[in-house]
Order: structure tokens, then sequence, then C-alpha cells
């Protein structure tokens, strides 16, 4: 296996659902050279070093993946070269496997229903202890 990162910058001025649409076509079309998509994220809008095609920002999408027959990249990149939602793209070999992405947002949800659950927890477990300390339950327990 071969891991590489593509780089591609799309129009700044496509609206969300448009420029996920455009992902998703970038992903299936690097699907039909028999690759495993690894990370595809938008990096956001920055602005390019000089003008392309009179743009001064750009959308900026990393793309990586593994693939192991070569002679289908050449066709990948034919087909972004004539994409023309595409701005500019290049193509990396990377040495070892990319870690998968995580976003950050999901990492605080889950961190935020871990800390909901604790509460939940140490609420049942106040519960626990105001019903021992109940006076008809200790005079019942005294009885016995």
């Amino acid at each position: 296996m071969r891991y590489y990162e593509t780089i591609y910058i799309v129009d700044p001025n496509l609206e969300n659902t448009i420029l996920e649409k455009t992902m998703i076509e970038i992903g299936q079309e690097l699907e039909k050279t028999k690759a495993k998509i690894i990370n595809h994220r938008d990096w956001g809008k920055k602005r390019l070093a000089y003008q392309v095609d009179n743009q001064k920002y750009g959308s900026f999408i990393l793309l990586q993946f593994e693939i192991e027959e070569l002679s289908r990249m050449n066709d990948f990149n034919s087909w972004l070269k004539l994409n023309s939602l595409v701005l500019r793209h290049m193509t990396v070999s990377l040495d070892q496997k990319p870690d998968k992405y995580i976003d950050k947002t999901s990492v605080s949800e889950v961190a935020e229903n871990d800390d909901i659950q604790s509460t939940l927890d140490k609420n049942d477990k106040k519960i626990d202890v105001e019903k021992s300390l109940d006076p008809e339950t200790t005079e019942t327990n005294k009885e016995e």
C-alpha cells in the first residue's frame, strides 16, 4: 500500500451544500480507482499567494488516501485537472499512514456526554444518601 495526500482548492464563493457535493463527487471519483479514503475534510477559506482565476481566496480541502495501483492515479489527476470547480490541486506521497482525523467538536461532544453522565451518577448517589437519611426509613431500620 502507498499513501498519498491531495490538497485541492475550490472556489470560495460556493455554498456549503455545493461544496459538500463537490467533496462527495471527488471522493466517489477517487474510489473508482479502488483507493481507500482515510481523511477528507475542509480546511476552510484561506488567502491565496497569488490570484487564481481572479480569486484572492480559496477553500482548501485535504484528501488523504491509500492506493495500490499507481497507474490509476494518472486518471484521477487528469480528472481533477478537468473539473471546473477545482482551481488547483497537488498530490504528494506520504512516508507513513496518516492518522484518522477526529473533529474537535465531536471530541468535545463526547466529553460533554461523559460529564453529563458523571453528573447524573453523582445525583443518583445523592438521592440514595437522601433516602438513607430519611427519618421514616431510619426508624424502620431501628425497629428491625
